[in-house]
């Protein structure tokens, strides 16, 4: 049996499935899944964003495949962890932030990135500027 003894600790988030342990583990399985929607001008149009309407959401998670034997021998002649001092900002989307050891760990994070920008017609009627960059082929308009 291992102990882990840990002085202090400052966290400030921890979020989206994300995982924080002292001590040993046998199995951790942090799962994560989002929608991130970027829109030129902000607006929510109700029941939008289900996971099926996107094959990443659906698709089998790869698998290492083990192919070589390892043998491993661990003497652990002091069985204790001694943690003084951890400062962490964040752990966020399926992440893990463990102070002594775990067999298995299975960690995913998917997120489905989405910008919905205006087109430029509506830009120009709106008065906003042009600001893509233009092809060299691209003929100017007066």
């Amino acid at each position: 049996m291992r102990i882990s003894r840990v002085n202090d600790i400052n966290l400030h988030s921890l979020s989206f499935s994300s995982y924080f342990h002292i001590g040993d583990s046998y199995y951790i399985n942090a799962k994560s899944r989002a929608l991130a929607v970027k829109r030129e001008f902000p607006k929510f149009y109700g029941k939008e964003g289900n996971f099926s309407d996107f094959p990443i959401f659906s698709m089998q998670s790869p698998t290492p495949v083990l192919t070589e034997r390892v043998n491993m021998t661990v003497y652990n002649v002091n069985p204790n962890i001694c943690v003084n001092h951890i400062k962490i900002k964040g752990v966020s989307s399926s992440s893990v932030l463990q102070i002594g050891s775990s067999q298995t760990i299975c960690a995913e994070s998917r997120i489905k990135h989405t910008r919905q920008l205006l087109g430029p017609e509506i830009h120009k009627a709106m008065g906003i500027p042009d600001t893509r960059v233009k092809d060299e082929n691209e003929d100017e308009e007066d």
